[in-house]
């Protein structure tokens, strides 16, 4: 079953110990003043190639591995600046105690390893569905507001990237308190993996097994992404005053900035300000324990009481483990975010690109129909998993793309535009019996293309995948791309489908004339506002850590209720196809960027911040 990214090989150092960390752990060697020089060097490099612009299609390999070059290179001269990693497993009485001591509720489970899924939370007994098992107060979550009230906070109002990249404030603020002498939140820092399975971690080797994959260089630019952000700090905090008096100076290596990151890459959520206002970055501990399978979002916000209720999204009996939803997010997310693949993922998906050419002689008509469609002429598309693969969008803009010019015209005057652009998106609907057969045989023919790009079969990959001697990450990236691929044949043999049968449906009266329908459809403007923001939601961006990503939930926010103690009512969501696989051992993940949390009748979900730009970095 799904969950988290972390290793066990034991905590990245024991918080609490002062600027060499540890709390009575062994020290860091010292720093050699050569190697503190040499570094810098280094790091200057370093962040000229992070920061160059975009490289020319094929060659990003090659900058991949410039750029690891020198990264290895830095972390050769910084081993023995920090201590070595403690056993996880010392610290959990600790932690457990610290969450007791501080009004936590979680009777009804506990910390264990599972042989499937690593670390994670058991049942001590029968927990019935919708019970409410676990109660976090605010007061014991790391967010990016206590990050500003800490000793970061002055860098924090002086950066302006820290400013807007919340998960990169609190990945430092993360490390501040592990350095720190006298953390409050040491106990909960010390129970976090050593390392991750996430792709940051790959070797060379490993990566390679993504080679052809729609998301290697995704793996790429967030591996780019944190190495150029790793060079702009270390340079940072060796120069800023504001950071003179914060505990990583001597301790910054990419190492540690790396585990920051995953730590909160893996574990990120987003709960309501005090207020409810606004909506901010946290860790939650122990909910974090969670491991994820299918299901639904279980947990709420409670402004009333000020903490994070998980409720059982169903019944888990004693001695099982306990599981949350983390959002209906593709195997791609998973392995870049959380570091492992889920076999069962019911919402696994690729995105393709598609595009009308500007050499088209009906370019502008067609950029114009799809513009009032809120499709961008040039842009990626989900291609699901299981029996409907294509989602209405990616049909709106195969139709418009394969129309002829009289039907463009046609459309573009109607009276009934909104209603025949609605249509579109429909399976019932066609423009002509021709154009829709063209329509079919493109995606047929495109998708038939990226399988090829592989360079492999899925009955190769599949056999790839039986070594005995893999590693987590080599079988990770193998099962990505078993998934896409599979993903993607599905999905050609679909398309082959629905172009034969065109002649029945269209005899059988099942498929109409678009226009036809478009009459009989009354469509009004708060209908077809509603189905143009639904399309631009599902071609927005966004950036996390260095990788672009498609918003994986949408709630449809109400105002909600409250009753008398300040508790929120549950929501109805609306969840839209996310953007843009199975692993046989999964003992190694452990990790959460998990399960929504719901508050004022919305729910909300972590999402990640921009990468540092070109011209920032510069800065």
């Amino acid at each position: 079953m799904g969950k988290k990214s972390k290793r066990d090989r034991g905590a990245g150092g024991s918080a609490g110990g002062g600027k060499g960390g540890g709390g009575g752990n062994t020290k860091p060697n010292g720093r050699n003043k050569k190697d503190v020089r040499d570094v810098m060097v280094l790091v200057n490099e370093l962040l000229q190639k992070a920061s160059s612009p975009g490289v020319p299609p094929g060659k990003e390999l090659e900058e991949h591995i410039s750029i690891r070059e020198v990264v290895e290179r830095i972390r050769r001269k910084q081993e023995g600046w920090t201590p070595e990693p403690v056993s996880r497993e010392q610290c959990f009485p600790v932690f457990l105690k610290w969450l007791e001591d501080h009004g936590v509720k979680s009777d009804a489970v506990t910390i264990e390893k599972f042989e499937v899924g690593g670390y994670g939370l058991k049942a001590v007994k029968d927990i019935k569905a919708e019970e409410l098992f676990i109660t976090i107060p605010r007061k014991l979550m790391l967010t990016t507001e206590t990050a500003r009230e800490s000793s970061l906070g002055p860098l924090i109002k002086k950066d302006r990237i820290l400013q807007v990249m919340a998960n990169v404030s609190l990945a430092l603020h993360v490390l501040c308190e592990k350095y720190s002498s006298n953390s409050f939140w040491a106990p909960y820092i010390n129970i976090f993996p050593g390392t991750y399975t996430t792709p940051l971690y790959f070797e060379e080797g490993e990566m390679l097994h993504l080679q052809g994959s729609l998301n290697f260089s995704d793996v790429l630019n967030q591996y780019k992404s944190i190495a150029r952000q790793y060079a702009y700090f270390y340079k940072l905090f060796q120069t800023q005053p504001e950071a003179a008096g914060l505990p990583l100076k001597e301790c910054f290596t990419f190492d540690e900035y790396r585990w920051a990151v995953s730590t909160v890459m893996t574990r990120q959520n987003q709960v309501p300000t005090s207020d409810g206002r606004h909506l901010i970055t946290a860790l939650i501990p122990m909910w974090d324990m969670c491991n994820h399978s299918n299901g639904e979002f279980s947990t709420e916000f409670n402004l009333g009481s000020d903490s994070a209720e998980c409720l059982a999204m169903r019944e888990f009996p004693t001695d099982s483990q306990v599981y949350i939803f983390y959002g209906m997010r593709s195997n791609a997310e998973f392995l870049i975010h959380n570091g492992f693949v889920y076999p069962e993922n019911v919402h696994d998906r690729v995105n393709i690109k598609l595009g009308v050419s500007k050499n088209d002689s009906l370019f502008a008509m067609k950029a114009e129909v799809l513009s009032r469609a809120g499709i961008h002429a040039s842009t990626s598309f989900q291609v699901h998993c299981g029996k409907d693969p294509i989602p209405p969008e990616l049909l709106v803009f195969l139709r418009v793309f394969t129309m002829v010019e009289g039907d463009l015209r046609d459309l573009l005057t109607s009276e009934h535009q909104s209603a025949y652009l609605s249509c579109l998106g429909r399976s019932d609907c066609m423009v002509t019996q021709e154009q829709e057969t063209k329509a079919w045989a493109f995606l047929e023919t495109r998708l038939s293309l990226l399988i090829r790009s592989y360079r492999t079969s899925i009955k190769d990959v599949e056999t790839e995948l039986q070594a005995p001697d893999m590693t987590y990450h080599s079988r990770a990236a193998l099962q990505l791309k078993l998934a896409e691929m599979q993903i993607l044949s599905n999905a050609a043999e679909y398309a082959k489908t629905q172009r034969e049968k065109i002649p029945q449906l269209v005899e059988e009266k099942i498929l109409q004339l678009a226009a036809d329908v478009a009459l009989t459809v009354k469509v009004t403007d708060e209908l077809d506002g509603e189905f143009v923001e639904e399309v631009l939601e599902l071609s927005e961006d966004e950036e996390d850590f260095g990788t672009e990503q498609k918003e994986v939930t949408c709630a449809e926010v109400t105002e909600g209720s409250k009753d008398d103690k300040g508790a929120v009512s549950h929501a109805e969501e609306s969840k839209t196809p996310e953007k843009d696989s199975g692993l046989e051992s999964s003992s190694e993940r452990e990790s959460v960027d998990g399960d929504a949390i719901k508050m004022n009748g919305a729910t909300v979900e972590a999402n990640g911040e921009a990468s540092i730009s070109e011209e920032d970095s510069k800065k």
